[in-house]
């Protein structure tokens, strides 16, 4: 079994690293950077890489008759479980000392399912890559981890029945290329019929694996031979290959077992094909130099031009895939990929790999707003000091198996019992999400105090019902019509990331106008957190999919067929709140709770302002603007003395909260204003939905100005004499 490094593989993992890594970056912390899509395709190369290297090693040992399958499975372990055994102890650790109570528990599941290398699965059934959620998850890049782990465990099983059965490894290639195809075409179907699980399973994955199968199986080497030996049966072979032809012929002749003809793609064609001679000609003159170079230029190509917009695997996956393939079947043995620095990267490409996504999201979870080269430096010496103190070292035994159970036992431990020891004090109830326990099924309900008039109807998405806690709080009566990760208007509904519609979002705008008709009289507040749906608009009519461009177009027709729904009513739209993204409010709150010299050096000098700047939600102008050139009311067009137009405002949330762009962060002593970065606390909504009361003429009710729980030990909360007042009832009709 070959030792040495392939210099030109060695270059493709630096290639890889690089682009995922500055990838991620780029998405965090440069989101207005748009030309740099295909970051992603890193792990794909990987994929490619590593299929090549497990078909050469499984192959070889087969051939020779010395494949274990038990040492393989050592090999693999002792090469990919060090390491990251201590990542996820390291950022666990971390954790511990420094993030909330629902982050621990996060974490250590992720830790959890990495170390036992099923997080592929486990992120497949709740994130959506790069979605909200999944800027939380510091251990997701470890999906990879898993779909490799997982094929590892398939794939020498299938090499070797079908050796056992297919003496000739041609038609094994054969077999496998088929496989290939098939996958491929299996991947690109399922993620259209389930984007989120295709992404991250193996089954959808397994055909970039197998391309590296085929780097091994159909070399340019063998190409060329194949090449010669069928000019030569046809006496088309040029002066300077003839020896060589004749050789190669020769040999093939005199060898009954095989061994030649195994190395090339399949058997000779009797009948003579004059383009297949102008092919072979061609191939003959195909430089290893000039293949890899074409590879690096598709894949170069694909890392600015393919996006994941429409799923992943999709049918552009061909071009970094096969790029990628060309540079591992040139094997140019003078690669443009031997630059030192290059090949360095590439034996450090593991390590960085792990260490560069959880140290990025425990930065910007701690409140550091870093610049984008600021973190290539500690990223780039944290991996060197794990490959060179952990990786590189091979004699990892059963003492380290036992150390490995005991890190998966401790994450279990921590997840299970949330590590509460930690806390001096329970975290404020006023911190939770805005509106935690309020129905959300797409239907009509009522909150707050049942035996008053209702004031307002509230309609929209989880950017509404994070009002609802405050609402309730004040003692108003609201109608509401929620449906979470929701689009429902008249002209579009949203797409869920599985690929289907969800049957209650699609009939929320129905229900709506019943709720508006049921009470004529009540102004109408519709809540949406506008942006998120920008790529998964579906038209009702015809069932066609929104482009990005058009989203704008398709928001501004759904508002105006709103005006003429909703009419008489008044209604009022309301935009989105400026974001933090990282929940830096709620990092603050426990890091005080937390008190330790760790927390408290970080909340005092880093993490804890009172106010961050915030970027502009620029769909909030587009929305504006088109509320703006709706059509007022006019008293001289009514029917039957009733408004043919809603009249129709918008109320922008942020001007509550922010002042030129700086918003608040924290209120009280340390109540969070965001409870995940995106949606607005109990606590912090206050201000808001007085705002918000105020612009639609709504009495204010019992405005909370103390959030009298902060800083209450749990010992002291268990006391019986502390009660505090429970939400009043909620009914729903």
């Amino acid at each position: 079994m070959a030792k040495a490094l392939r210099a030109d593989i060695t270059g493709l993992r630096a290639v890889a690293v690089l682009a995922v890594t500055l990838y991620h970056l780029a998405h965090v912390l440069l989101p207005d950077v748009k030309w740099f899509h295909g970051g992603f395709l890193g792990v794909d190369i990987f994929f490619v890489i590593s299929g090549y290297l497990m078909t050469m090693i499984i192959m070889q040992g087969l051939e020779r008759e010395r494949f274990s399958l038990l040492d393989f499975y050592k090999r693999r372990a002792k090469r990919i479980c060090p390491a990251l055994f201590v990542t996820v102890l390291c950022f666990v650790g971390l954790a511990v000392l420094l993030v909330g109570t629902s982050d621990l528990v996060r974490l250590c599941n992720e830790g959890l399912y990495a170390l036992l290398f099923v997080s592929n699965i486990y992120f497949a059934q709740k994130t959506d890559y790069f979605g909200n959620s999944a800027l939380d998850q510091a251990f997701l890049h470890t999906w990879s981890l898993s779909v490799e782990w997982q094929f590892y465990i398939f794939y020498p099983l299938i090499l070797m029945a079908l050796r056992r059965f297919l003496v000739e490894q041609r038609y094994i290639a054969r077999i496998l290329f088929i496989v290939t195809f098939l996958s491929f075409g299996f991947g690109c179907y399922y993620s259209l019929v389930s984007p989120q699980a295709a992404y991250y399973v193996l089954p959808s994955r397994a055909f970039e694996l197998l391309v590296g199968a085929m780097a091994y199986f159909y070399p340019l080497s063998s190409l060329k031979q194949e090449a010669l030996l069928y000019l030569q049966e046809w006496h088309e072979v040029p002066e300077k290959w003839k020896e060589e032809a004749a050789n190669l012929a020769g040999k093939r002749q005199k060898e009954s077992d095989g061994w030649i003809e195994d190395q090339f793609l399949g058997y000779m064609p009797r009948r003579r094909w004059g383009v297949l001679i102008a092919f072979y000609r061609f191939c003959l003159k195909l430089h290893p130099m000039t293949l890899e170079i074409i590879g690096l230029l598709l894949i170069a190509a694909s890392l600015v031009l393919v996006d994941d917009a429409n799923g992943w695997p999709h049918p552009s996956a061909f071009f970094p895939l096969f790029g990628t393939y060309l540079c591992i079947a040139a094997n140019n043995q003078h690669t443009v990929l031997r630059w030192k620095p290059i090949q360095l990267l590439g034996l450090w490409s593991y390590a960085i790999y792990l260490v560069h996504w959880p140290l990025l999201v425990f930065v910007t979870k701690l409140g550091f707003t870093p610049r984008y080269i600021d973190l290539l430096l500690p990223i780039l010496l944290m991996g060197i000091i794990l490959h060179y103190g952990i990786e590189r070292r091979r004699n990892y035994g059963y003492i380290f198996l036992g150390l490995y159970a005991v890190a998966g036992a401790m994450c279990w431990y921590l997840s299970y019992s949330k590590a509460t020891f930690r806390l001096q004090y329970d975290v404020t109830r006023y911190a939770q999400y805005g509106g935690h326990t309020v129905p959300f099924n797409g239907e009509i309900n009522s909150i707050g105090d049942l035996s008053r008039k209702p004031d307002f109807i509230l309609i929209g998405d989880s950017f509404a019902r994070h009002y609802t806690l405050d609402l309730i709080d004040r003692g108003l009566h609201v109608v509401t019509v929620f449906r979470d990760g929701c689009y429902s208007f008249a002209n579009y509904v949203n797409v869920r990331p599985e690929g289907v519609v969800d049957q209650q979002c699609a009939l929320r705008y129905q229900v709506a106008k019943v709720a508006l008709e049921r009470y004529p009289d009540l102004p109408v507040v519709v809540a949406q957190d506008w942006p998120r749906y920008h790529a998964r608009l579906l038209r009702r009519s015809d069932h066609h999919n929104v482009e990005l461009s058009k989203f704008a177009a398709a928001l501004r027709q759904d508002l105006i067929s709103l005006s003429q729904d909703f009419a008489p009513h008044k209604v009022y739209v309301i935009g989105t709140p400026r974001q933090t993204i990282f929940d830096i409010g709620s990092t603050c709150m426990y890091l005080h709770a937390l008190d330790n010299p760790f927390s408290q050096l970080l909340g005092k000098y880093f993490t804890c302002k009172r106010t961050m700047e915030l970027r502009d939600i620029e769909l909030n102008q587009v929305i504006e603007h088109v509320v703006e050139e709706l059509p007022e009311p006019n008293p001289h067009e009514w029917l039957d003395g009733r408004s043919r137009v809603a009249d129709v405002k918008y109320i922008d949330p942020n001007e509550a909260i922010c002042v030129n762009g700086h918003c608040e962060i924290l209120v009280g002593a340390y109540v969070p204003v965001f409870q995940d970065g995106l949606h607005y606390s109990w606590g912090g909504s206050v201000k808001v939905v007085s705002y918000i009361l105020s612009q639609i003429g709504v009495e204010q009710g019992r405005v909370r100005t103390e959030f009298e729980d902060e800083g209450i030990s749990p010992q002291d909360k268990a006391n019986p004499l502390y009660a505090p007042s429970a939400h009043p009832l909620l009914r729903v009709e």
